[in-house]
């Protein structure tokens, strides 16, 4: 059998014109890749997670992606995960982009050359992180949200839905409490037919959707760092649960959110 050739980036916005994170409401300029490639070893990410995005909507994520990819290089507890190069370049660009989101005191000085901010320690998994951060881990679980409903239903996600968006740190009681959480929503849920992907251990999702009732759930985990649980409803039927889920809102739209509450 031959091998699948690649569309070009000009093939593939053919066939996706329309901006999958902002509601198609833009023109799709970018191939974008949803996990980032910058969240995995040597940017090594699969090659069939490639979502068209508008330059507005990619432009918002993007420190998002960067702070959520140097929580996950520094809490998981794998050496094998972390690369020197690569890890002193995330750190600079944070340092010079969004310090308050770093996890150490003095924000305004820069941290020495590979430095590790979370050893490895199987007695203490929970590390103290800023509220700021987790707004962006919010923003990169919502994306990956978006681009999962996009993938399975083919359209994008719309202002008639609602979002619930829960991650925690792995090895936490947290963490055991989104796994049972997605494990009774996947229960009523069709889930989907490849629903595993293993990069080692680096990346793993499950997705379920339920066409006749509108919801979709993904469930994904990366490395010993963090797991999310997420989901898309419709909005009438998702503001009876308590707290409320949010309402859809675009790529663009929450970073620019997390723009303007920097502390």
């Amino acid at each position: 059998m031959g091998r699948t050739v690649k569309p070009s980036k000009a093939e593939f916005l053919r066939a996706h014109p329309l901006c999958c994170f902002c509601g198609g409401r833009r023109p799709a300029f970018e191939r974008d890749h949803a996990p980032a490639r910058i969240v995995f070893r040597g940017k090594h990410g699969p090659d069939d997670f490639e979502f068209p995005a508008c330059a507005e909507c990619n432009r918002a994520a993007a420190m998002s992606e960067q702070v959520t990819a140097f929580y996950i290089r520094s809490i998981d507890q794998s050496y094998e995960q972390l690369d020197e190069a690569e890890y002193d370049k995330l750190i600079r660009g944070i340092v010079n982009n969004a310090p308050e989101a770093l996890p150490y005191q003095h924000r305004t000085c820069a941290p020495e050359p590979y430095t590790r901010y979370i050893q490895p320690d199987a007695e203490e998994r929970t590390v103290s992180i800023p509220e700021i951060a987790k707004r962006h881990f919010e923003l990169f679980g919502t994306k990956m949200l978006y681009a999962m409903y996009y993938r399975v239903t083919g359209k994008p996600a719309s202002s008639s839905l609602r979002r619930i968006v829960v991650w925690a740190q792995a090895g936490t009681p947290a963490a055991d409490q989104v796994r049972f959480k997605a494990s009774q929503w996947f229960d009523d849920l069709q889930v989907a037919q490849r629903p595993n992907v293993d990069l080692g251990n680096q990346f793993r999702y499950q997705t379920g959707h339920n066409a006749a009732h509108g919801y979709l759930g993904l469930h994904m985990s990366f490395g010993e760092a963090f797991v999310f649980f997420c989901v898309l409803g419709p909005a009438r039927e998702m503001i009876q649960l308590r707290p409320k889920p949010e309402l859809y809102q675009t790529i663009k739209i929450l970073g620019d959110r997390i723009k303007v509450r920097k502390p």
